[in-house]
């Protein structure tokens, strides 16, 4: 089975042009920043004040989490008290700069044909990721599991809640994947997992996977790269410098691919 982060690892850090590109929180203050620029600045206030404590090099991961479970509940009740609606949500969605990594497309498809259990896990907004790859494809396919924040809506379609536990950065783990019968059933008897990942916290999603035996684990360093990439060497098997394409992970399933396993 392979087991992917979404943000910047799914999808690109930038685009061809250089320009960043957005993650699924992002959809909001790009889309909300015009219309109510007050709401925006609170929300993006939140990445100037924790955005640095996920990055400093000098904490812990265990000192981190506080933090970052702060940051995730105060981002989710802003979005919450705002009162946006799925409809709206969905058009942000439409119009966003989230843009998968080159031949990603190639990668899921053959994943599907294959049969190959595939778990988007992310700390993102899994709204946000079923709605953009629904724009992207028409559907989310069947052996596509996405672990993330959910969020809840009422009758009138507006957001006023978010799945629990909820998932940050540094929590993700087989202790936060619910429990569905569908998942169990395709994921029984896998014993080899794919991971990608663009953060630390990334190499550990596969913990606790039940059955698992082997997993080859393929980091994205996609900036900071002279201070990034001998830290990433020590969780992943294969490093990846700004490479905005899923050539490598392609090449490796092909491979798996041509020996039916």
């Amino acid at each position: 089975m392979v087991i992917s982060d979404f943000d910047f690892t799914l999808s690109r850090f930038s685009d061809p042009s250089g320009q960043r590109c957005s993650s699924c929180y992002c959809v909001f203050d790009n889309a909300v920043g015009r219309n109510d620029p007050e709401w925006c600045k609170k929300f993006v206030d939140l990445y100037h004040k924790y955005g640095p404590i996920e990055h400093d090099h000098s904490l812990t991961i265990e000192e981190k989490v506080p933090f970052m479970e702060q940051w995730w509940q105060q981002s989710h009740e802003l979005i919450i008290q705002a009162g946006f609606d799925k409809k709206s949500i969905d058009e942000y969605v439409a119009k966003c700069n989230i843009q998968l990594r080159d031949n990603a497309d190639i990668l899921m498809a053959e994943m599907t044909k294959n049969r190959v259990p595939f778990i988007i896990f992310s700390a993102g907004i899994g709204t946000i990721i079923e709605m953009y790859l629904k724009h992207k494809f028409g559907k989310v396919e069947q052996n596509t599991h996405i672990v993330s924040n959910m969020m809840g809506f009422n009758e009138a379609g507006q957001v006023t809640s978010f799945s629990e536990p909820l998932i940050h950065v540094f929590c993700k783990n087989s202790s936060v994947i619910p429990k569905d019968q569908t998942f169990s059933e395709q994921i029984h008897g896998r014993r080899n997992v794919i991971l990608m990942g663009d953060s630390v916290g990334d190499a550990f999603m596969d913990v606790g996977v039940e059955e698992e035996q082997l997993a080859l684990k393929i980091g994205f360093v996609n900036h900071d790269i002279d201070k990034l990439v001998d830290k990433y060497l020590n969780y992943f098997d294969i490093v990846l410098v700004d490479d905005q394409s899923m050539d490598v992970p392609n090449r490796i399933l092909d491979a798996i691919y041509s020996k039916n396993f």
